[in-house]
């Protein structure tokens, strides 16, 4: 599930749109320093790919991404964004203000103020995120469970234990010894069916992985992960029969979207800091697979006159043309 959505929004281009007018006509930056930042080179090692992965890694997980701004000294730019593992990173309220300590061991830790860190934060108290793990934790309980024992089942190569009786009884201990330790070889051996003597029963004590349902427990658990994380099942695992496009836009809409929204308020607040700018996750991108549905969305609002084509470019974030923002329609509608 991690991975999933990790992939889909590292895949997303941050545009960083200027206001060119006071009717708020946007125009999509492609050069400075803050494209540089969110495009090119958020750090010295990192790409803007692996900067996404990293920090949304941290928010699935851990409910929250503490990323360290780094500025330019002597300079009043942002030269560097750091992500930070957020299991080193504690959050206070002291005194009305907040405070992020990164821990680099067990006792030292370094302070940052919030102009120095962004701070991306999931579900939680409005202070921190709360993992995801952390209300799905019946259900990792019972994953952990469900995998021991299928791990159980194959170690002892499917074999049930259970008891061995007698219609008669065995005459002394000795006896008794002997024939476990006959019948143990038998049933440990790496192939054969133990033979019983006449008159011996075997009675099984533990439930089969039939009986215990295990495959279907182990499907319903990764079933509800999937809905933990928001993701449909039949995306997660392509079974036949499931309509991948349907699927991957509710996904987009439903979980993606709203995470791009988070992390574009993020951005705007920390690091944009002017009226004049805006920045806006690509998410026209995530459609790729059906474009062909999308153009001719696009092309029956322009022949109709519901949209502009300067409205439909400014969706997939192109440039503005000259003359493209009139209302036009087919000849045909008019009277």
């Amino acid at each position: 599930c991690v991975n999933k959505i990790t992939r889909s929004m590292s895949g997303l281009p941050i545009d960083i749109l200027e206001k060119i007018d006071d009717d708020e006509n946007l125009e999509r930056v492609s050069s400075g320093q803050l494209f540089e930042l969110l495009n090119r080179q958020p750090n010295a090692y990192m790409t803007p790919a692996d900067f996404l992965k990293t920090i949304t890694m941290n928010y699935l997980i851990n409910g929250n991404a503490y990323i360290r701004i780094d500025r330019a000294k002597g300079a009043d730019y942002i030269a560097a964004l750091v992500p930070l593992n957020a299991e080193q990173v504690q959050t206070d309220f002291i005194n009305g203000k907040v405070i992020y300590k990164y821990y680099t061991s067990k006792n030292t830790f370094v302070t940052y103020s919030p102009d120095q860190i962004m701070h991306w934060k999931g579900i939680g108290n409005g202070l921190i995120g709360f993992a995801t793990a952390t209300f799905a934790q019946t259900t990792l309980t019972e994953a952990i469970s469900a995998q021991d024992a299928s791990i159980e089942v194959f170690r002892n190569k499917g074999k049930l234990n259970g008891i061995l009786s007698a219609e008669t009884p065995i005459l002394n201990d000795k006896q008794a010894r002997d024939f476990l330790d006959r019948y143990r070889e038998m049933a440990e051996a790496p192939i054969g069916i133990p033979l019983l003597p006449a008159g011996f029963k075997f009675q099984s004590l533990a439930l089969s992985p039939v009986e215990t349902q295990l495959l279907a427990t182990r499907e319903f658990i990764v079933k509800e992960f999937a809905r933990w994380f928001g993701i449909p099942y039949g995306l997660l695992t392509g079974e036949n029969g499931a309509d991948l496009v349907e699927l991957s836009n509710y996904f987009y809409e439903t979980t993606i979207l709203p995470m791009c929204i988070e992390l574009e308020q993020c951005i705007q607040q920390k690091i944009i800091k002017d009226d004049r700018y805006i920045v806006k996750f690509r998410t026209s991108v995530l459609k790729r697979m059906s474009d062909q549905t999308r153009v001719s969305m696009q092309t029956s609002y322009v022949q109709n006159g519901l949209r502009t084509r300067n409205e439909l470019r400014k969706e997939d974030g192109l440039h503005r043309i000259e003359g493209a923002d009139e209302l036009t329609a087919q000849n045909n509608l008019y009277q």
